[in-house]
């Protein structure tokens, strides 16, 4: 698989890391050499804690509390999910029952799904795309650059339409379906948070950082430039180059696809924001 087809399979990862992690889930590969696209012009390419009172007599900052979970989801009608090593087929169809006729099939990776999307979500977290153990499939087609060497390289406008179906897929879901299978799976999502021994903070926190690392990239109009330094292309503007590898993706998606993708993605942290929490649980189901 070629570095730019790795690095494009994030288009999915990232819709599906953050509704996954947002949903149990379904919203955005090998190492690669990072911020780099392939140069031919016809290529395989492959988702506060307030702050305490200070106190006059004596001068204490109170502690921190604790980082507190989403309360589980009241549905006395299902089961609770299936252990973690036993999860992949019921958290599988419950992602695809976020699109209509199994459109997510051509995408979604049907195995340890649950730790997956929780890897992903941790690198998204800090901006990052995650390349091995990739949750998604690997989109395939040509990304199409437009100029040459001597007027200077464009991203063709007609690459955007590649992202177009996983796009609308994304903004056609339904966010209470969507949150409510982030409740019932997120014991199961906070084991597999656990597993990565990182105690500072939950998942559910990891979640909302996500969000907000996609929600920070610019919005760009106008012929994206690039440049050809040696094999590869990058964003000829300095500042775009040095962006996070999930804020770039959004970049090369397009205006109209990033926008309908920040829109819903806002309505899914506003609902997850407003969720109830609990604090964590100390033993979890294997």
């Amino acid at each position: 698989m070629s570095e730019h087809q790795s690095r494009q399979g994030w288009i999915i990862g990232i819709i599906v890391v953050i509704v996954v992690a947002a949903a149990a889930y379904w919203l955005w590969t090998g190492e690669e050499k990072k911020n780099e696209v392939p140069i031919t012009k016809v290529i395989e390419e492959p988702q506060t804690t307030p702050e305490p009172e200070t106190m006059t007599q004596p001068e204490v900052a109170a502690p921190a509390p604790e980082p507190q979970e989403p309360a589980p989801a009241e549905e006395p009608a299902r089961e609770p999910p299936p252990p973690l090593n036993e999860s992949d087929k019921t958290a599988y169809d419950d992602l695809m029952a976020l699109a209509p006729d199994n459109a997510l099939s051509r995408w979604l990776v049907p195995d340890e799904v649950i730790r997956k999307w929780v890897a992903a979500a941790n690198a998204g977290s800090r901006g990052e795309l995650i390349h091995k153990h990739r949750p998604l499939k690997t989109i395939r087609g040509p990304i199409i650059v437009t100029g040459s060497s001597m007027e200077g390289y464009q991203l063709s406008p007609d690459n955007y339409r590649r992202y177009d179906q996983p796009v609308r897929l994304f903004a056609l879901m339904n966010t209470d379906t969507a949150v409510g299978l982030y409740q019932y799976w997120y014991p199961r999502l906070s084991q597999a948070w656990g597993e990565l021994g990182i105690r500072n903070k939950t998942f559910h926190q990891i979640v909302i950082e996500a969000i907000d690392q996609v929600l920070a990239a610019p919005e760009i109009e106008g012929p994206i430039q690039l440049v050809r330094p040696s094999v590869y292309y990058k964003f000829a503007d300095p500042k775009l180059e040095k962006l996070p590898g999930i804020q770039k993706l959004m970049i090369r998606m397009g205006p109209d696809n990033a926008t309908r993708v920040k829109e819903k993605l806002k309505e899914l942290k506003e609902k997850l924001e407003a969720m109830p929490v609990q604090k964590p649980e100390t033993n979890q189901a294997q």
